[in-house]
């Protein structure tokens, strides 16, 4: 694709899902939602694997049974990838299923090893077998690197320090292990893929920045920060799912070309630190009336990486893929969709979340120098 315009994203949903037999696991977390409900969209037939949907969680809201065929399984169980695989018999495999918190993966190690490395192997093992199944994306994390100084790019040795990021970092070489081993031969392309640090509505995990914040609004608490100096590379929900349905895309029509491994990450400008991060986020809320505390600082309960970024050079060249959103509109349309949520009343998640996709859809263009920062229109306390 180098040296081409890049299709637009509504083109290749056309092209390349419209219609198409897609497979998600953890399609009822945060980033599985936003990708289920996307393909759902556009038309495509999604079937997702994944535990059992938490209580308000983003795909509750979204009553995701209704347009994703959804099954109850564990990846760490074989029979319920070959089950649903074999049932369903996907063209598209997207693998989002894992445990994806670095604090909890302290408190039960073995089980984030489990669900993350095991996990991804036994999903790979059912796909390899799978003759359906043309175009797989497994989904990492930009925390499998090795610290290192600058951006990461692909070819960075693999790490980490912490029971999450060696977890990630070991799933990136079972994928690698599989694509060399069983797939060099045939036809079924294979990838997996490294994001930012990933933000939009309708996450509420704890130990993550944004959800803390939102809670902490509606508590009229402050926010905790652990970690205030600490760079992250931030970008948007839509503009990671995006990457990883063009990588879907690729992989369908050159599957030799396009198996590797992939960082989708923000603009340089996007990278900023914790505090300067939520301080944004603070004046926001605070623009649509909510009354926000000052955050508070504690001391980190564990050791975290200071500074990580990524460089997706590869991605803009050969993939077509840039962010759409910089940090300004990521901050802006992350507040927009709480903003709705908190409201006393009347909100509807599938309608909020449908807007957006639909402006971002509208946002997506051939021209990759021009990054939107497209504000919140709302009002915290409006009706």
């Amino acid at each position: 694709m180098t040296g081409t315009r890049p299709d637009r994203l509504s083109a290749i949903l056309r092209r390349s899902y419209e219609g198409r037999r897609v497979f998600v696991t953890g399609h009822n977390g945060f980033v599985g939602s936003w990708l289920s409900f996307l393909l759902a969209e556009a038309g495509a037939r999604v079937t997702g694997l994944s535990l059992a949907t938490e209580p308000g969680s983003l795909a509750e809201a979204l009553q995701i049974d209704e347009f994703v065929d959804s099954i109850e399984g564990d990846i760490t169980v074989s029979s319920s990838i070959e089950d649903a695989v074999a049932d369903r018999a996907p063209e598209i495999v997207f693998h989002l299923a894992a445990q994806a918190l670095v604090l909890p993966s302290y408190d039960d190690p073995l089980q984030t090893f489990e669900t993350n490395v095991m996990g991804t192997a036994r999903v790979l093992d059912v796909v390899r077998r799978q003759p359906s199944v043309r175009s797989c994306v497994i989904v990492t994390s930009d925390k499998c690197y090795a610290a290192a100084d600058g951006a990461h790019v692909e070819t960075d040795a693999l790490g980490g320090d912490d029971p999450y990021s060696a977890s990630k970092a070991a799933a990136e070489i079972v994928a690698h292990a599989y694509r060399h081993s069983f797939l060099g031969r045939s036809d079924l392309g294979l990838a997996t893929t490294r994001a930012g640090n990933i933000v939009g509505g309708g996450d509420w995990a704890h130990y993550r920045i944004v959800p803390d914040c939102a809670r902490a609004v509606r508590g009229g608490q402050a926010v905790v920060l652990r970690r205030p100096d600490a760079v992250r590379p931030w970008q948007h929900v839509l503009d990671a799912v995006s990457g990883y349905i063009r990588l879907g895309d690729a992989l369908m029509r050159e599957p030799k070309s396009f198996s590797q491994a992939w960082n989708f990450g923000p603009s340089a400008d996007a990278a900023a630190t914790v505090g300067e991060f939520v301080a944004t986020l603070v004046a926001k809320w605070r623009e649509l009336g909510a009354a926000v505390l000052e955050p508070v600082l504690e001391s980190a309960p564990v050791p975290e990486r200071g500074v990580l970024t990524l460089d997706s050079s590869k991605a803009h060249a050969m993939l077509g893929w840039h962010p759409v959103l910089d940090l300004d509109a990521t901050i802006d349309w992350t507040v927009e969709w709480y903003a709705a949520a908190l409201r006393s009343s009347g909100f509807d998640a599938r309608a909020t979340t449908a807007a957006q996709v639909a402006r971002f859809l509208a946002l997506d263009h051939d021209d990759p120098s021009r990054s939107a920062s497209v504000g919140a229109a709302t009002n915290v306390h409006g009706s």
